[in-house]
Order: C-alpha cells, then sequence, then structure tokens
C-alpha cells in the first residue's frame, strides 16, 4: 500500500463528499492550491501541522482523517437534485404544546436556500417559549444511491449562525445524522455554537431506534416526529 496516495484519495474523497474546489479547501487550509493538488495525487510527505490543517478546512477530527468510512464522488448527481423545489428538500413542523420544532432536510442545500431554512426557524422559535424550545432535526434521509452525503462548509456556517441565535430559545436540541462524517461536522460544530452540553448527535444503521433516541433524549412523544 501507498501511505501517501492512499492518504491523498482519502483527503479527494472528504473534499468531493463536503462539495468543495481544491482552491476552497487550500483557501480554508491557508495552503497554497497546488500544494493540495499534489496532496491528492500522493506526491506529498505531510506535516503534522498541515494534516491538522486540512482536518480542520474539512471540519472533522484529526482521527476522522484515518477511519474506515468511505465514500463514492458524484457530484454531477448531487447537482441533479439541486433543481427539485426546496419545499421538497426541507419540511418541517411545530408542536405548540410539547414545545418542539420538527425539521427534516431529504436533499442538498445550497447556501442561499440555507438562509431561508433559517429564517423559517427563526419564525416558528418565536411562537414558542423562550428557554422552552425543544429541537429535532433529521438529516438520515441526506442519502443518494445508498451513499449519505453532508453539507457544504457554507451551510454549516449559515447552520452555526442559526443555533447561535436559537441558543437561548432552546432547552434541547437532537439531531440524526446521516454518517459518521455528519456526526463529527455537527460535534465540532456544536462546541463553537455554544451548544454542546444541550444536544446531542445520533448516528446508527437503526434508523427508527435513532428517532426513538432523540424522543428520548428530548423528552417528547411520537404525536410530532
Amino acid at each position: 500500500m501507498n501511505t501517501l496516495k492512499d492518504f491523498g484519495s482519502r483527503i479527494k474523497e472528504l473534499r468531493l463528499q463536503a462539495g468543495i474546489t481544491q482552491e476552497a479547501l487550500a483557501t480554508r487550509a491557508e495552503l497554497d492550491r497546488s500544494y493540495v493538488g499534489a496532496i491528492e495525487r500522493g506526491e506529498k510527505n505531510l506535516s503534522l501541522l498541515n494534516i491538522e490543517k486540512l482536518s480542520n478546512a474539512l471540519d472533522v477530527n484529526l482521527s476522522y482523517l484515518f477511519e474506515h468510512e468511505r465514500f463514492t464522488p458524484r457530484s454531477a448527481l448531487l447537482k441533479k437534485e439541486f433543481k427539485r423545489p426546496l419545499e421538497s428538500r426541507f419540511t418541517y413542523n411545530i408542536d405548540l404544546v410539547q414545545q418542539v420544532i420538527l425539521w427534516r432536510i431529504t436533499g442538498p442545500i445550497k447556501e442561499n436556500e440555507a438562509r431561508r431554512i433559517a429564517q423559517t426557524i427563526k419564525s416558528l422559535a418565536l411562537l414558542l417559549k423562550k428557554g422552552e424550545i425543544k429541537l429535532l432535526v433529521d438529516n438520515q434521509a441526506m442519502v443518494m444511491d445508498g451513499e449519505p452525503f453532508v453539507f457544504t462548509p457554507e451551510v454549516y456556517d449559515v447552520w452555526e449562525e442559526l443555533l447561535n441565535w436559537l441558543l437561548p430559545y432552546m432547552k434541547k436540541a437532537a439531531i440524526l445524522c446521516n454518517s459518521t462524517f455528519m456526526q463529527n461536522q455537527l460535534d465540532r460544530l456544536a462546541k463553537r455554537s455554544g451548544i454542546a452540553e444541550i444536544s446531542k448527535h445520533i448516528f446508527s444503521e437503526d434508523l427508527e431506534s435513532n428517532l426513538r433516541e432523540a424522543r428520548a433524549f428530548l423528552d417528547i412523544t411520537e404525536k410530532q416526529t
């Protein structure tokens, strides 16, 4: 096995999975684009510092770069998904009795669409009791051809802004993830946004079990979920 080529393939795989270009990854990692290209081709022996820069740019823990969860690039198929109306990729519900906001994402989301979603969630939050809101987010259906995909860094930035805004309104948040990749990214986002102590990010192959775990964590019934 060629360690450099294997690591380079892993970086390329996660970059494509995150929906960003080599140039965007290089900018986020504060590295030269040609250097990132050489890494992906397995031509560079990286320092630990630069490996850490890449993990931060991909918004995953350093250890995750070496895990075995693998993905097949399919950016062309994701582009087709954007042709679906946002209303078919994002749905929501609100439970005034249990103080629950539920939203589901079932397809890729652009940054401007994420901002539209954020405004909708903020409007719903204002209908509930401040400090009592239970947030249930279901991303489990973000799957194509049997493989999961994650949000772009720009969309994660919007989610972070939204969670910062929601923090005073929330009691708890449970987020159902479609992969260890997403779970890892959301764990990091929760720490940055300050909701880590009141949030739980759940992933396993058993989707129904995940939903039951989320309901139990939020202490809500099945009525709206």
